[in-house]
């Protein structure tokens, strides 16, 4: 297929430069004070070296075959069927070698988004403590691992033509970016967000995948020089038939919204989680996944550490609903989180969440307030 200039120089542009579709201009009113803040910016992209990581788990024996239900989605057939013949390559089965050790897809996407452009990429960023460590205790050897796993997809980058695809797809990513660019969530939910959370971060980014499973989404943070750039990779919100005629899964402005408030919520909660002062104390209250290990394994969190982190941003998505004015959405989330997901922490959880809410001249930010969140669940041993 001939390509023209102008096409094929604004494909190359895309996979080095961030394509700001929705620059969004707010004030964000403190207590006690109203002045201008920072001007945020939410962005729209296709990430390439997220899409060629999606390709080779896609076609990976460890990937998204053993899940037990397909739904079509017609990106993902359509790469199955382009790519299958690369089921035998050495990043595809690197990937399976990778998955054993429990070095899934979210840390994969880590390596990705803090890697220069494929092919020729490499490391720019530093990789999170506690990613390294799903390879191994020994972090020079992670990352001799994080190492060989770039070079490998390089490798599956040139052998697969991926260029090529790219290029040829260009223009159904563009309407994908389009889709979600107008169900973009008001810019008042990021405001409301940093205003709860006592932090702020440098920039947010939305990465739509179109050949990653249904409703699957990572929330990512890239340290900035003034807070986190934070990114949401996710896949379709929408089931669709196997045809692109039938739309591209991701025209829904409720999904959209929802998962955007989730993933980016992940960036305030899972750094301070994330702190060593705490690991002893969060560690303590282990005993309690037991009682939910089934609802939270079928769901993708198959640690305690995963199952906390995601009650804590659930409950916040229910208060910063109340904050913003939305008791129905808030009362929703609550009956969706605790009943049909068992998330049976976040009614303790909220209780002990107001005290931070009262008195905000004590916690400045949640980091502060984590330690005394974490002992409302000493009550379950009553219950």
């Amino acid at each position: 297929m001939y390509i023209n200039d102008s096409f094929e120089n604004r494909f190359l542009a895309t996979k080095i430069a961030v394509r700001t579709f929705l620059p969004i201009l707010f004030i964000l009113s403190v207590a006690g004070c109203s002045r201008a803040k920072k001007v945020k910016t939410i962005t729209v992209e296709t990430n390439y070296n997220v899409e060629a990581l999606v390709i080779a788990f896609e076609i990976a024996e460890n990937g998204f075959w053993n899940f037990p239900f397909d739904d079509f989605q017609p990106m993902k057939t359509k790469v199955r069927r382009e790519f299958k013949k690369y089921r035998e390559h050495e990043t595809v089965k690197l990937i399976d070698t990778l998955v054993a050790k429990g070095f899934w897809l979210d840390a994969m996407t880590e390596v990705m988004l803090k890697s220069s452009p494929l092919p020729n990429a490499r490391l720019i960023e530093d990789m999170n403590h506690s990613t390294l460590l799903r390879l191994s205790d020994d972090l020079e050897e992670s990352h001799k691992m994080v190492a060989n796993f770039i070079n490998a997809m390089h490798q599956f980058y040139i052998d697969a033509g991926l260029d090529a695809y790219f290029m040829g797809n260009l223009p159904y990513y563009d309407t994908i970016n389009e889709e979600v660019r107008k169900n973009i969530p008001n810019a008042s939910f990021i405001a409301t967000m940093e205003e709860y959370y006592g932090k702020q971060n440098e920039a947010y980014t939305l990465i739509p995948s179109p050949a990653l499973y249904h409703t699957m989404g990572f929330g990512k943070n890239i340290k900035g020089d003034t807070g986190f750039k934070v990114y949401n990779v996710f896949g379709p919100l929408i089931v669709t038939k196997d045809s692109l005629e039938f739309g591209n899964g991701f025209d829904d402005l409720n999904k959209i919204n929802e998962l955007t408030v989730h993933e980016f919520g992940h960036s305030f909660i899972n750094p301070v989680l994330d702190k060593e002062v705490y690991k002893e104390h969060i560690d303590s209250y282990a005993h309690l996944f037991e009682r939910i290990r089934k609802p939270m394994r079928e769901q993708g969190y198959g640690s305690w550490r995963s199952c906390l982190a995601e009650h804590v941003v659930r409950l916040g998505e229910i208060r910063i609903s109340y904050a913003m004015g939305d008791s129905d959405r808030a009362e929703r989330l609550r009956e969706e989180y605790v009943h049909e997901r068992k998330f049976i922490y976040i009614p303790l959880m909220e209780k002990g969440i107001k005290a931070y809410e009262d008195n905000r001249d004590i916690y400045k930010t949640i980091d502060d307030y984590i330690p005394k969140l974490l002992t409302c669940l000493e009550t379950t041993e009553k219950q």
